[in-house]
């Protein structure tokens, strides 16, 4: 058996101090005052080797540093992981196993980073896990982007419903306009009706126009007058 341990580290700029300074003071707030975790690198310590996982052109991304001593952060505080029951021999080709496979090119910030890599580790080593805030800053990010991409399928699946239903009413109001034309254009018979009914509309506007010629209106001097006799 032996003990694993979590080393942890400030993300550190390797240009800029201000930086490196500015990102400790925030994960100090956030990891002590608030405990929620920060942006944070770690790195599993077995056997006296520590392992972890980080970008590179090309090849595995895994690689091993002496404990608390990786050069490219800095290091903040252990945490104890348990025990493995593995041999040195067996952990060892836990860790083969995974350099196989977490190749640099795959790291990703949000969905594959070096913490991520830790969580590997010790579900094959059988130990604990690392602690939830370790990784906080990336899952929470993760879980914004996620929610953000499904209210965007939603809305795509919105609009595209309601271009759908204003296509379909397109349809079937031009099929109606076809239908209606049709109807009414159809049927050449009742010629006869028609033209009685033809007729009769001319009768009934001629009989209009007389009526209204015999309208009485006021003449010039007031008197009485029809509309026929001006």
């Amino acid at each position: 058996m032996a003990l694993v341990t979590l080393s942890v580290y400030d993300i550190k700029h390797a240009e800029s101090a201000h930086i490196t300074s500015a990102v400790t003071s925030l994960n100090t707030f956030t990891r002590d005052a608030l405990n929620v975790g920060g942006i944070f690198h770690g790195g599993v310590e077995i056997f006296g080797d520590e392992w972890s996982f980080g970008y590179c052109p090309r090849g595995t991304g895994v690689y091993r540093c002496a404990p608390k001593k990786n050069p490219m952060y800095a290091y903040r505080e252990s945490v104890p992981l348990g025990v493995t029951s593995l041999s040195p021999a067996r952990a060892a080709a836990c860790v083969s196993a995974l350099r196989a496979t977490w190749m640099g090119t795959d790291y990703d910030v949000l969905t594959k980073n070096c913490n991520h890599f830790c969580e590997a580790l010790c579900a094959a080593l059988g130990c604990e896990g690392p602690p939830r805030w370790l990784n906080s800053f990336a899952n929470g990010a993760n879980g914004a982007v996620g929610t953000v991409a499904y209210a965007r399928s939603g809305v795509e699946r919105a609009c595209a419903e309601a271009v759908s239903g204003v296509r379909g009413l397109a349809e079937w109001l031009a099929s109606a306009a076809t239908s209606s034309g049709t109807s009414g254009g159809g049927g050449g018979g009742g010629g006869d009706d028609d033209d009685e009914d033809k007729g009769k509309d001319k009768e009934d506007i001629g009989e209009g126009s007389r009526a209204r010629s015999e309208e009485v209106v006021d003449g010039p001097n007031g008197e009485t007058v029809s509309e026929g006799e001006k």
